[in-house]
């Protein structure tokens, strides 16, 4: 799991030394395409100051988005009760395991594995 902290400033989305830079939601969309987002947190914020001079308002947001850098899937795999223990072991060391079940009667239990996959690109 990762985390991204995006940050704009000025609410018109510009910059006058650079010229229009894309809006937060822009730059949020397209860094998301090709992630797996858990979550998504936003914040924004105005400020003001004044005097009897001059004034001034500060408008400010601020992301931060909760992600994984490859996409997965959720899979299941069942076992029948003539599996034997090694191969179950073995499908569970090289899997990302998220749930272990056990249906049946002492006679005849299936095992069911959940496990998360990379999705091929």
């Amino acid at each position: 799991m990762k985390v991204k902290i995006m940050h704009q400033v000025d609410w018109r989305g510009w910059d006058d030394r650079k010229g229009k830079i894309p809006v937060l939601e822009d730059q949020v969309n397209k860094f998301i395409s090709d992630k797996e987002v858990i979550d998504i947190k936003y914040s924004n914020s105005i400020s003001m100051a004044a005097n009897q001079e001059m004034s001034d308002t500060d408008h400010d947001e601020s992301v931060l988005i909760i992600y994984d850098e490859k996409p997965s899937t959720i899979k299941q795999k069942t076992f029948d009760e003539f599996t034997g223990d090694d191969e179950i072991n073995e499908f569970m060391k090289n899997h990302d395991v998220i749930k272990l079940e056990h249906f049946g009667d002492l006679d005849e239990v299936e095992t069911i594995i959940t496990y998360k996959e990379e999705k091929n690109k």
